[in-house]
């Protein structure tokens, strides 16, 4: 496949409209004016074994049911070459719960955005794929990632989503062994 030509790949997977160049861009719909390289559902991408360096999925994790995620991660270590690096940003649920519960908004016209959004999904678009199934905070989501055998699980800073970066989101990195 031309696309995985070069000294490093990089699979940015459930990317929806955030299509980033360097990056093979992967999702299950094309949504954007730009379109994915890949269509297809995270759990079963058409790629070799082995074939990344790396794996981003940035708010793409809580759109999946928590008994659908076990096959994300089992891809993603599929996927990932030995000491590969996979890095997940995405909601954290009690960071949300805490914002509902003591009335923390967001600047601007959406309110909901550092509450509501994050548990439920962003209701913009009236898309279904925008709808959250599941979430995560960093413990359970280390725990997650531990359980189906990545190491060295590390919180970071968010660099995603400026509105949520603090308040409401997390970011995790993991390698496979």
């Amino acid at each position: 496949m031309a696309i995985l030509q070069g000294d490093r790949v990089r699979l940015n997977v459930c990317c929806g409209t955030r299509i980033r160049e360097g990056w093979i861009n992967i999702d299950v719909a094309a949504l954007g004016i730009l379109k994915p390289e890949i269509i297809a559902d995270a759990r079963s991408i058409p790629l070799d074994d082995g074939c990344a360096d790396e794996i981003m999925c940035i708010h793409g994790i809580e759109h999946f049911y928590k008994w659908e995620a076990a096959a994300l991660a089992v891809e993603w270590m599929r996927l990932l070459r030995s000491g590969g690096l996979l890095v997940i940003e995405c909601p954290d649920i009690f960071k949300c719960c805490e914002n509902l519960v003591s009335g923390y908004a967001s600047s601007g016209k959406h309110p909901d955005q550092m509450s509501y959004w994050g548990i439920y999904g962003d209701p913009q678009e009236s898309n279904p794929f925008m709808g959250h199934k599941w979430g995560y905070t960093p413990k359970t989501l280390r725990h997650f990632l531990k359980m189906h055998g990545f190491v060295n699980i590390a919180d970071e800073e968010t660099q995603w989503h400026p509105a949520g970066r603090v308040r409401r989101d997390m970011r995790i990195t993991a390698r496979k062994p």
